[in-house]
């Protein structure tokens, strides 16, 4: 490991109950659960939430935000951080995904990703694409968006230089500051999400 940060990461302690539950809200969690891939979306985002947000407990709404067919496009999910998303779950043809099914966008940094590992990453997944020129103005210099078939998102993280260059890079992120968007969180689905099925009858 390049750097040894002090982050914390995985679920520790309870979501807080403190939110304002929202009609509009349920509704995109129902869209999505109509969606064939329902449950390996779901199950991708509780590991990328355990696993790659820091402190998403604590942190969460304030310097990040997970969102439910957001507004702006017909993603199923986008997950930010401060200003830019750092993973997308997308329909194929979107952004940079070709084939059918479902896709995701993952950000890493770019200082772990040498000619060699992405040589040897591109060989165990052919369908997977790296695309530099996919960035945010608000993110960090060292961003690298990589897009793939969702079904090849627990392999790809299971790298382990892959599993610490996305760490590295949402924490020097998360260090920009506080996220403007807190509108755009969907607490309800992060419930939903570690197991809270009685979200669905808040409203």
């Amino acid at each position: 490991m390049k750097y040894q940060l002090p982050y914390d990461f995985g679920v520790k302690g309870l979501w807080s109950e403190y939110y304002e539950p929202k009609g509009s809200h349920i509704k995109r969690i129902q869209k999505l659960l109509k969606l064939p891939e329902k449950d390996l979306i779901l199950a991708v985002c509780k590991h990328y939430i355990q696993h790659f947000i820091p402190s998403p407990i604590q942190n969460e709404e304030k310097y990040w935000i997970i969102s439910c067919f957001p507004s702006t496009d017909c993603s199923p999910v986008r997950v930010s951080i401060w200003f830019p998303e750092v993973f997308n779950i997308h329909l194929a043809g979107d952004y940079y995904s070709h084939g059918e099914g479902l896709h995701c966008m993952i950000f890493v940094h770019t200082d772990y990703w040498d000619d060699t590992l992405k040589k040897q990453i591109s060989g165990l997944f052919p369908k997977l694409y790296f695309a530099p020129s996919y960035r945010f103005v608000t993110g960090i210099d060292q961003q690298l968006a990589i897009f793939m078939p969702l079904d090849s998102y627990f392999d790809f993280v299971s790298h382990e230089v892959v599993y610490e260059s996305i760490r590295v890079h949402n924490y020097e992120l998360s260090l920009k500051g506080k996220t403007p968007f807190k509108k755009g969180h969907n607490p309800e689905f992060v419930r939903y999400i570690f197991g809270d099925v009685s979200v669905l009858d808040e409203i």
